[in-house]
């Protein structure tokens, strides 16, 4: 038996919904500051409730908003709320294929396709879901998506995954502008913030690691 329909029973959908909403609106300023596209293409990768949507939305933002969240209540949920995203229920990695994401009944923010250590502190049943896994590159061929204005990752120590599956397009600097997250799970990942900045800085990245304590944003140099 999987758990999914008590992943409110701790936090409710508002709260969820509003988590580093200042953090992530801050980085919204930053990149429609900086970058004048008329029509830009944002993707929310690890949307949990939508407090990206939420920081969007709050600018007037309503389209072109590609969202990636594998949890079937939390998903749907959020569709509901913000009805003109393009919901997608599978991750986004280094691979195309099927893998494997861990799902607290609770924590939902937790979820990872990394196996954490904290799963096991969490006095908490931890569901194991089978889902889909495509690349960016793969994924903005199939939606004929030519450039990504900007992207929120924060899928709880896989970012450097999604980053690699996105070779074609950070080669060719399809990607304007980004946040991700940084701290203990990328520990648990095996990999470090280090190691995601070098990455980024060959395809001509500026990161800035001072942008927040928990959230590195990166852009065009």
């Amino acid at each position: 038996m999987n758990h999914f329909h008590e992943c409110f029973d701790k936090h409710s959908f508002q709260e969820l919904n509003t988590i580093d909403l200042s953090i992530l609106s801050r980085a919204i300023s930053f990149y429609t500051t900086r970058y004048q596209n008329p029509n830009p293409i944002f993707f929310d990768v690890g949307t949990n409730a939508g407090s990206f949507v939420n920081a969007l939305q709050q600018v007037g933002i309503t389209s072109n908003i590609h969202c990636f969240e594998p949890h079937p209540v939390i998903s749907v949920k959020t569709k509901e709320t913000y009805p003109y995203v393009n919901m997608n229920h599978h991750c986004l990695g280094n691979m195309n294929g099927m893998i494997d994401i861990y799902i607290p009944k609770w924590s939902v923010g937790l979820s990872s396709i990394v196996n954490r250590p904290v799963f096991s502190t969490l006095n908490q049943e931890i569901d194991v879901l089978n889902i889909k896994c495509e690349t960016i590159d793969t994924y903005c061929e199939r939606n004929h998506i030519e450039e990504i204005g900007f992207i929120k990752i924060d899928i709880e120590g896989a970012e450097k995954t999604v980053l690699e599956g996105a070779t074609r397009m950070l080669y060719q600097n399809k990607i304007q502008c980004g946040i991700f997250e940084v701290g203990q799970t990328l520990t648990d990942a095996q990999t470090s913030e280090q190691e995601i900045i070098s990455f980024l800085k060959q395809y001509k990245y500026v990161v800035d690691t001072n942008f927040d304590q928990a959230n590195y944003l990166f852009y065009l140099s």
